[in-house]
């Protein structure tokens, strides 16, 4: 079995550190933003899985979009 195994590329890949990924995930929508979150909210977070943290980043970029959109009319 694991002969089989070894000679085939695993479809994931392996996270060392979760917290590592959503403090990435957290930088990237702040500098893509321009908003900074308060150490309080990142906390919060951070506790998060990184679907959820996913989830909720994308519905708080799209709602800033949609605001600057009825902004600019």
């Amino acid at each position: 079995m694991i002969k089989k195994w070894s000679k085939r590329n695993i479809p994931f890949t392996v996270v060392h550190s979760a917290a590592e990924v959503k403090r990435k995930l957290i930088k990237e929508f702040e500098n893509t933003t321009n908003i900074y979150f308060p150490s309080s909210v990142r906390n919060i977070l951070l506790t998060m899985n990184h679907k959820q943290l996913r989830k909720e980043l994308a519905n708080m970029s799209r709602s800033i979009n949609l605001e600057e959109k009825q902004n600019d009319k």
